[in-house]
Formats: structure tokens, C-alpha cells, sequence
């Protein structure tokens, strides 16, 4: 049953609503995911924040959609490869998701769509040895061109006809930011943001004398990661009180066929899945778009290098999940996170 205030159509019909919590929250459909936000202030405070919020999430929707013909990016395809006007707010999307390209050596590429467009892990397709082998040559974030027409507008280039750009791995962190600052300029300081696994939560829990043991205001909230062998529990909870978490697992898609377990976390190089021991690998960091930047890099890096990689950039943590079952995190993450022990199954 649908949560109150939830619509399977247009996200614009969406409407503010009290949570059992006595948040106001809004929750809609949009970027091929379910949109649930909570915002702790009074629904005057609040319900504007919320409406201005879906607003917003449409804006994105329309700019950054690879599907409708009049986005950013599809217009950018269509006129590959010549550049095209964009929205600032796409043009610096693009900036700063080319920065983790650079920075992750290219473990993780915006352009990787030119192959995961090959394959289709709802039906259980395989490219083949030649399609894999027509499309790799055309991978490569280097393709992509920002610049600026002579009014100042941002302009993008696809400088390859061939290559796919695709910033699905990107865009919901990006957007999370974005939608968080949009609530505190409302006034709203203390919230819960998810797209689609992208959690962004700011000014802590509320007070709850009820809870056991009490919950006092500002108290870290706790978010669960996910078990990769038990997907109806949790492997592990952190605490956050300001900031994002978000997880890559190699269980999220995937089918099997001819016996062989295919996962849609792709090598770059070799447009089949990333040869890795990670089963998951959660980045927690102060920014959503971090999250997504760097989660599927420790995933393709494997756990140690994973470990030793994240360690290296400062205020991110990681806390990776082997296809064992170990539970490895970084030096900033000991004081704020639980075990839960996988159950055996029976």
C-alpha cells in the first residue's frame, strides 16, 4: 500500500503529509526511484521547503534525463559532436563527476554507458565478444567537453558520436546536495533525505523520551548497511548525524545465466563485471556526491586497496563488505559503527 501523500504519477501531485514521527514528509517517484523526505520543522516551515523540494527534483529530472529528448544530455547526444547550451547546475555535475574520473584513474568513467548499454540486467543479457569489442574504444570520461558560448552560458560536447554519457552514478549524490541545501535555506535544520539508497540525514534525531533507551535531540541517527547474504537485514549500522551514506553492492543488479553470476558493476576495460572481492562497499562523507563518487572505485578496487585508497582522501570513510563476510572499515568509522552478525540459515 502506498504511504500517504505517494504518487506513481506525476511527482507534481505530490503533497506534503505527517509521518508517524510527527515529521512532515513528502515521498514521490521521479530519476527511476522512490523519493522519501522527512523535514522536522512545522508545516509552515516545513511544506513550503517540501514543495520547493519536489520542484526541484523535476527541474533534475527534465535537465539530467537520458530518456527525454529535450534534456541536457539528450541534446547533447543528438548534437555530438558539437557542443550545446546546458544548465549550470548540470555543467558543474558534469565538472566534478570528470574529477572522480581523474582521481579514481578511470575506475570510474561517466562514459561507461557506451557499454552498460549492451546489457540488460532485467532480461539477462550478455553482450557479445564483438559488441563488447566495437564499443570499448569509445569509452572514456576524456570525451566529454565542457566550455562556455560567448553570453557565458556552460556548453557541453560529446567530442565521440559513439560514446554514451551517463551520470546515473553521480547524479542522485549530486542531487541530494542539492536538495539538502535547498531545506536549510528554508529553514529547515534538521531532516532525512533517500533517493533510491542515497541517505542524506542533517541536525541529528529528534528527541524521543518513548524510545528505549531515550533518544535525546541532536543524537546521531543510525543507518543500516545492508547484508550482501541476508538483503532482509542489516551487516552493519553506522551513526551519522550530519552527512551522507551510500552503498555499491554487486547484488543490487545482477542475474545468472549459463551458470555464470553476472553483476552491473562494469570494468571500464573489459566491459564485463569488475573482477573485485568487495560484495559491498559503503562510503560515509559529509557530501551525498562524495557517496557516489567513490563507492563504486572501492568496490572495483577490492577490499584492501579499497581500505588503504579511501584512507588517503580526507574526511571520507569506508566500510567494505567482502564476499567472505569481513567487515573492514577505515580509522574514522571505529567509533561509530556496529556489527550485526549474519544469522545461519536454516
Amino acid at each position: 500500500m502506498a504511504q500517504q501523500g505517494y504518487t506513481y504519477g506525476d511527482p507534481l501531485t505530490a503533497r506534503p503529509w505527517t509521518a508517524a514521527d510527527g515529521s512532515r514528509a513528502i515521498s514521490f517517484f521521479i530519476f527511476n526511484t522512490d523519493v522519501h523526505v522527512h523535514a522536522y520543522a512545522s508545516a509552515e516551515v516545513a511544506d513550503p521547503a517540501l514543495l520547493a523540494l519536489r520542484d526541484r527534483c523535476v527541474f533534475f529530472e527534465h535537465a539530467l534525463s537520458r530518456t527525454r529528448s529535450d534534456s541536457d544530455i539528450a541534446r547533447a547526444h543528438a548534437a555530438s559532436p558539437e557542443p550545446v547550451a546546458i544548465a549550470p547546475e548540470t555543467a558543474e555535475l558534469v565538472r566534478l563527476a570528470l574529477g572522480y574520473c581523474e582521481r579514481s584513474q578511470g575506475l570510474f568513467d561517466i562514459t561507461m554507458g557506451t557499454v552498460t548499454s549492451l546489457w540488460n540486467f532485467h532480461t539477462g543479457v550478455v553482450p557479445s565478444k564483438l559488441a563488447l569489442s566495437r564499443a570499448l574504444p569509445h569509452v572514456g570520461y576524456r570525451n566529454i567537453a565542457l566550455g562556455w558560448v560567448s553570453a557565458g552560458a556552460p556548453t557541453l560536447a560529446i567530442t565521440d558520436p559513439e560514446t554514451v554519457l551517463d551520470l546515473g552514478g553521480v547524479a542522485k549524490g549530486y542531487i541530494a546536495d542539492d536538495l539538502a541545501a535547498g531545506l536549510v535555506a528554508h529553514g529547515v535544520d534538521r531532516f532525512v533525505i533517500n533517493l533510491g539508497g542515497n541517505v542524506l540525514v542533517r541536525g541529528g534525531r529528534p528527541a524521543d523520551e518513548t524510545s528505549l533507551p531515550p533518544v535525546h535531540a541532536g543524537d546521531p541517527w543510525r543507518i543500516g548497511i545492508q547484508n550482501p547474504l541476508d538483503e532482509a537485514h542489516s551487516r552493519a549500522i553506522v551513526e551519522v548525524r550530519d552527512g551522507s551514506v551510500v552503498t555499491s553492492g554487486v547484488a543490487e543488479r545482477r542475474f545468472t545465466r549459463g551458470g555464470v553470476t553476472y553483476h552491473h558493476i562494469l570494468d571500464p576495460k573489459t566491459g564485463m563485471p569488475a573482477q573485485t572481492d568487495v560484495a559491498s562497499a559503503t562510503i560515509v562523507a559529509a557530501c551525498s556526491l562524495d557517496c557516489d563518487g567513490w563507492s563504486t572505485t572501492a568496490l572495483m578496487l577490492g577490499a584492501e586497496r579499497a581500505i588503504d585508497f579511501i584512507e588517503g582522501i580526507s574526511g571520507i570513510e569506508a566500510v567494505i563488505i567482502t564476499d567472505r563476510d569481513e567487515v573492514l572499515w577505515t580509522e574514522g568509522m571505529a567509533e561509530r559503527l556496529s556489527l550485526v552478525p549474519t544469522l545461519p540459515r536454516l
